[in-house]
């Protein structure tokens, strides 16, 4: 055994070390392309450090390996909620060995994304050494997507190797339902399951309920990656056509991106204003001080930004193809068509129905406490992981 192995398999003896659970029933390796920290744009990292603190509180024990550009060293371990994150900068030998190690320890290894040739290796080596693996599309899989940069790189990849890697997993998890459709016209998987992303309830109060603004100014925001896929241009020219816009507002909050740029040129900034990221408790106050958040997507599957919006109880304007015509009956939020016409309706119905403002935020805190967190979305997928290794061969 390498000096690698050894060092990953050691007993648990310092914070530098994997941090465990005490209890054995159920064993779970993630491999993600980051360090699963929450206070990030990047909604996988987001997932993770989610799943993986609820997991172990249920009893799970849950080790993460992942691959980033920056690290303090190769193998640099990164103490989270409750887990710990060993990561690693290149695709090496001590990163193979970290992952052998951990493949034969865990009961099932868990993927996240799809187009990656990382998670291909991964599987290859499950596959060698007998362990189910399951992936998660988080949306990738989505048509919109595909019409971005590199599309035809993308089919070419996606037909020679990726379709049969998905039909080898042991179970592909969608996010949302509609997510299953994107899957299904591509791949045929021999075990697909829908298991919704969630929020963290200790980072919210939930019994935040919005009332309407006292004066006839508003403030209406975005927060988010700055992205084409997002439709932040069409957000910006529905609002632009707003009769009430003298007296409105638009913020855009995410990551600095050529894409914003190009928005801010085109767009009036003494009423549409981009103001940066926003992480941790700035991200809080960002969403707590709209009057309105509204969610734009071409594509989505009820994006995590969306349910923080629902927790922190704002009222929420999202457009159906973010994926969530499945949670509409629970009358928490607005919902629009990713068009130009559809989100400036949109907007017009959500400002002229500021009375239902109340009941609708009180809906969302409702729909997060009882679906969309991360205990729930934990307790289903360890139901998951349970019935996946019993069904091994």
């Amino acid at each position: 055994m390498s000096t690698d192995l050894i060092e990953f398999a050691k007993p648990i003896n310092s914070l530098k070390d994997w941090e465990i659970t005490t209890s054995i029933f159920m064993k779970i390796l993630h491999f993600i392309l980051g360090k699963a920290n929450k206070d990030r744009a990047n909604g996988v990292n987001q997932v993770i450090a989610g799943l993986s603190k609820y997991s172990g509180r249920l009893g799970a024990e849950v080790r993460v390996i992942g691959k980033t550009d920056t690290v303090s060293y190769e193998g640099e371990v990164i103490v989270r909620d409750g887990f710990s994150v060993r990561v690693y900068s290149r695709w090496s030998r001590p990163l193979r060995s970290a992952l052998v190690e951990g493949i034969r320890w865990a009961d099932v290894i868990h993927l996240h994304g799809v187009y990656s040739p990382f998670n291909l290796a991964v599987a290859n080596i499950c596959l060698k050494m007998g362990r189910p693996y399951i992936i998660t599309l988080h949306d990738g899989l989505a048509p919109e997507r595909e019409r971005e940069s590199g599309r035809v790189k993308k089919i070419i990849y996606h037909r020679a190797i990726q379709r049969r890697h998905l039909e080898q997993a042991s179970g592909v998890h969608v996010l949302t339902n509609e997510e299953a459709t994107d899957l299904f016209s591509v791949a045929s998987p021999k075990n697909v399951f829908c298991i919704p992303n969630g929020v963290d309830i200790e980072d919210y109060p939930l019994n935040s309920v919005s009332l309407p603004p006292e004066s006839s100014e508003l403030t209406l925001g975005f927060l988010g990656r700055i992205s084409p896929e997002k439709n932040l241009d069409v957000l910006c020219s529905a609002f632009s056509r707003l009769e009430t816009s003298e007296n409105v507002v638009l913020k855009l909050a995410g990551p600095n991106s050529s894409y914003g740029d190009e928005l801010s040129r085109k767009f009036d900034s003494s009423r549409i204003e981009f103001v940066g990221p926003k992480y941790g408790q700035d991200k809080y106050d960002f969403v707590r001080s709209l009057d309105l958040f509204v969610h734009p997507s071409l594509c989505d599957v009820f994006s995590i930004a969306a349910m923080e919006v629902l927790a922190l109880g704002t009222p929420l304007l999202i457009t159906r193809t973010s994926k969530v015509a499945y949670f509409y009956d629970r009358g928490a939020f607005f919902m629009c068509e990713p068009t130009l016409l559809g989100i400036e309706v949109g907007l017009l119905t959500a400002i002229e129905n500021q009375d239902e403002w109340p009941n609708m935020t009180s809906q969302g805190c409702n729909l997060i406490e009882s679906r969309l967190n991360w205990d729930a979305a934990a307790t289903d997928m360890l139901k998951e992981y349970e019935m996946i290794v019993a069904n091994y061969q």
